[in-house]
């Protein structure tokens, strides 16, 4: 099912038996906080977070329906693959018993939640959803909603700002949302530059332009490890998002002598960003966009398949391959 007709099952609680979650963990996890109340009781839940999953408990909690009419909710988290015969006999086993309901907040690849969903079939009780990772109109207006519930006053720059800043990670930028409002002010750009990004810490707009400027990022490059917000893998899909921003503004502006962003992305941009953007994307020619796009495919690839690998060497030698490219 989609996410609106999601919101119409919890609306009128009528959630199906089983239910699959995954994508965009913000949203998932916002659901999952949504969903299990209306089920029933926390002392009616048993939850297994990642590596705690065992079969048998998971089994046993929601094998027999209850003689009291009391729930048993099967909730389990995880980003790795439970085989698919566990899956099914959970789904099977919560169609036949009135009081069982099971939930899955899966985080892993795209590819295995595909696997997932043929077990999460509407003929069983069950279904399943995907959560796209949103764009930054989206994503403003779910930061918005979040600063008014935390009685912060922000603008919708300082919110795309912020999302930016923080990779286009939804679940980042609400967690900054809860620090800023310690501040007892209304929040600006420039604040977000002083206080996200203060200590040292260098922003992940502000790590790509370095290395597209040819920099020495050495340093820069382990400061973003250390901060705990970005792996080796979200710093590779940052840069590969932006380079797909840029690819498409200089195409634009090849065709139309001008750039418009939302013409161009579907968004808007702080006029600062959009602006550093048309610089740069005409800097570099169509034959560079596609080495370099075909380059950091390939690093992604290595990073999430190759074992026994130095990450943190092996991504600072797949940027300086890209310094070498432009």
């Amino acid at each position: 099912m989609y996410k609106n007709h999601l919101d119409v099952a919890i609306k009128s609680k009528n959630l199906p038996k089983s239910l699959l979650l995954y994508g965009e963990e913000y949203f998932t996890t916002s659901y999952i906080k949504e969903i299990l109340p209306l089920l029933g009781e926390s002392d009616n839940v048993l939850s297994f977070y990642f590596d705690e999953y065992n079969f048998e408990s998971a089994k046993n909690h929601i094998a027999q329906p209850s003689l009291f009419g009391d729930v048993s909710i099967l909730y389990i988290r995880s980003a790795k693959k439970i085989p698919k015969k566990e899956i099914d006999i959970f789904v099977t086993l919560c169609q036949k018993n009135p009081t069982s309901y099971f939930l899955f907040q899966f985080s892993g690849e795209d590819k295995v939640a595909k696997e997932l969903t043929r077990s999460f079939t509407k003929k069983k009780s069950a279904d399943f959803v995907r959560f796209f990772k949103p764009h930054l109109g989206d994503a403003t207006a779910v930061l918005y909603k979040k600063s008014q519930e935390l009685s912060l006053e922000i603008d919708n720059y300082a919110l795309g700002h912020l999302f930016l800043l923080h990779n286009e990670d939804l679940s980042l930028s609400v967690n900054e949302l809860s620090k800023l409002s310690i501040l007892n002010k209304k929040i600006y750009v420039a604040d977000i530059d002083e206080h996200v990004y203060g200590m040292g810490e260098i922003s992940m707009d502000e790590f790509i332009s370095k290395t597209l400027e040819k920099d020495d990022i050495r340093e820069q490059l382990q400061k973003l490890l250390d901060s705990g917000s970005f792996d080796e893998i979200k710093i590779v899909n940052a840069i590969q998002a932006y380079m797909v921003q840029l690819f498409m503004f200089h195409s634009y502006i090849k065709v139309h002598g001008r750039y418009d962003v939302l013409e161009i992305l579907g968004f808007p941009l702080p006029p600062v960003l959009a602006q550093k953007r048309a610089t740069q994307c005409i800097k570099i020619n169509l034959n560079s966009y596609q080495k370099i796009l075909k380059h950091l495919l390939e690093a992604e690839h290595a990073l999430k398949k190759m074992a026994n690998i130095d990450k943190n060497s092996y991504t600072f030698s797949v940027l300086i391959k890209l310094q070498s490219l432009l």
